[in-house]
This record gives structure tokens, C-alpha cells and sequence, in this order.
């Protein structure tokens, strides 16, 4: 059955295969169209696609020909071993000498402090201890 624009009568009952055929001819007659719509130019060209993989590494060429001899490197420089030996020697120095900053500094003679101590006394072991603390600094 073909596409009958009159259809459904007025005040017709609902039957499915009128409707089935219906839509049937409809749908031929678009498609029918459709095959008949001659084809447009062509479109502009679409974004470009993403990079592809990395290809395989190519063959290696041949080994090139031995360098120039560098210049001679600048006087006064000294060697990895020179210099570590340096540092070893000053790190041994300062080790030995670091207990001696605090060989200025006298011992607390508490022989004249009292029981319980006063505050002269306790003003004392604090100004010892201040003055160990700056000979340590040094």
C-alpha cells in the first residue's frame, strides 16, 4: 500500500496493519528521495589526526673519523684526588682542634657557693655557661 494522505478517515477505529501499511509507503517514498538528491561538493578537510607511533630506529652509520686533540685545560686546576685529599686534611684539622675553643674558658670553682645557693651564686653558673656557649661558637 502506498502513502495515503486521506488516511485515517474521520472517527475510524485504530487497526494496525492500516497504520503498518501507512507508515510502510511513507517510509519507501522517503526513501525513494533520498536515492534521487543528487550528491553536493565536496566538504573543506578535517582537523588533522593525532601524531602516530614512534617508527622503528633506523641502521646505524658508520663510525666517523677520530676528533682533534683538545686544548691543554687551564693552569691551577687540581685533580679529583687533590682536592679530596684537601678536604680530608681540613675536616682532620678542624676535628682536632674544635675541643680546644672551649680551653679559654675556666672551670666553676663552687668551694664559696652556699646551701641553698643564692642568687649571686646561681647568677654565677649562668654567666659560666654563657661564657662556654660563645667560646664554643668560635
Amino acid at each position: 500500500m502506498s502513502f495515503d494522505p486521506n488516511f485515517p478517515p474521520p472517527n475510524a477505529e485504530l487497526i494496525s496493519a492500516e497504520w503498518r501499511a501507512q507508515f510502510n509507503g511513507l517510509h519507501d517514498e522517503l526513501h525513494a528521495e533520498i536515492t534521487t538528491i543528487p550528491q553536493g561538493p565536496p566538504g573543506n578537510d578535517g582537523a588533522p589526526g593525532l601524531p602516530g607511533d614512534k617508527g622503528d630506529k633506523g641502521d646505524s652509520g658508520d663510525k666517523g673519523d677520530k676528533g682533534d686533540t683538545g686544548d691543554a685545560g687551564a693552569p691551577g686546576e687540581v685533580s679529583n684526588v687533590q682536592l679530596g685529599d684537601a678536604i680530608n686534611n681540613a675536616l682532620t684539622t678542624a676535628a682536632a682542634n674544635s675541643s680546644a675553643n672551649s680551653n679559654g674558658v675556666a672551670l666553676i670553682d663552687t668551694s664559696g657557693f652556699s646551701d641553698p645557693p643564692t642568687l649571686a651564686d646561681l647568677l654565677a653558673v649562668a654567666n659560666k655557661q654563657n661564657e662556654l656557649i660563645t667560646a664554643q661558637r668560635r
